[in-house]
């Protein structure tokens, strides 16, 4: 017999209560026609807490410090929708115009490292796609004295949950066929029973951070290539204008951003160059007086 979830509906209030606990923990906006959002994804973790409605629920997890609690919400609430080489185009883009600069820079003396951030990780992919295509990149072309160890890698996200699936680089036999092309399967991963393990030495070149969106990114440093794809449109609009002037700020003069296929040209237009290659837009950095 399969035992169906159970549901727990929100009141107006509360579904207010909680998209604004919501929407200072991690920046996203749920609209109220999505409040089955709150109601499907955190009504287990209201019935765990012990709470017969979501009211209790809110009181107990704003009167008491409750870390482990607060990551469970942000873990259920975030979309984790992740793909290797999502829309293909990016990592084109990078192998075919900016790679062989970039390779060129580090071989003249010019750069040290290229420093690559991926800025809404999830659990790896996309991360894990970059490190992939500039590693097989450096093993077909063999430039001199350029390494995989001259590429700096560094992911983050809100989400602890997803962050230990990256760390691991374990991935199941569903998630591991989503975008991943046979050349690459085959070449960078091992299966391990039911499961697919990424060649260590691709694991071992990212560095996996917990972090928020919201907070500073000064600490970082600063970045040649961001990417921060598809959770821009999750955000408020000002919060949204917010991150793409911060993201400006991490790059080095003339970095690209690349985010996802939406819209929202006119937010970059202050801080960022439009360009297009192929079905992908991306933003290079511009000089700009404060």
């Amino acid at each position: 017999m399969i035992t169906k979830p159970v549901y727990c509906s929100t009141s107006e209030e509360e579904f207010h209560l909680f998209r604004e606990y919501i929407k200072n923990s991690c920046g996203i906006c749920i609209p109220p026609e999505k409040a089955y959002l709150i109601e499907t994804r955190l009504s287990k973790l209201m019935i765990d807490a012990g709470a017969e409605n979501f009211s209790e629920f809110f009181k107990i997890i704003t009167t008491k410090i409750n870390y482990p609690l607060h990551q469970q919400i942000i873990n259920a609430i975030t979309t984790n929708e992740t793909l290797w080489f999502r829309d293909e185009s990016p990592w084109k883009y990078l192998e075919e115009e900016l790679l062989p600069k970039m390779v060129e820079d580090i071989a003249t003396g010019k750069k040290k490292k290229v420093r690559i951030w991926s800025a809404a990780s999830s659990t790896g992919k996309e991360i894990y796609s970059t490190v992939m295509c500039i590693d097989n990149y450096l093993q077909i072309h063999k430039p001199m004295g350029v390494r995989l160890s001259d590429f700096e890698f560094f992911a983050t996200d809100i989400s602890m949950h997803v962050l230990e699936t990256g760390k691991t680089g374990r991935y199941d036999s569903i998630s591991i066929t989503r975008g991943l092309s046979d050349y690459y399967k085959s070449k960078y991963f091992t299966q391990n029973n039911s499961a697919w393990d990424i060649d260590p030495k691709i694991r071992d070149a990212v560095n996996f951070r917990h972090f928020n969106l919201q907070n500073s990114y000064q600490r970082f440093g600063l970045f040649d290539i961001i990417f921060c794809r598809y959770v821009l449109i999750y955000f408020t609009d000002d919060l949204k204008k917010e991150i793409i002037k911060k993201m400006h700020g991490a790059l080095t003069d003339g970095g690209i951003l690349f985010t996802g296929n939406y819209a929202l040209y006119n937010m970059f237009e202050d801080y960022f160059n439009v360009d297009h290659f192929e079905n992908t837009t991306y933003y290079s950095k511009k000089a700009v007086r404060e």
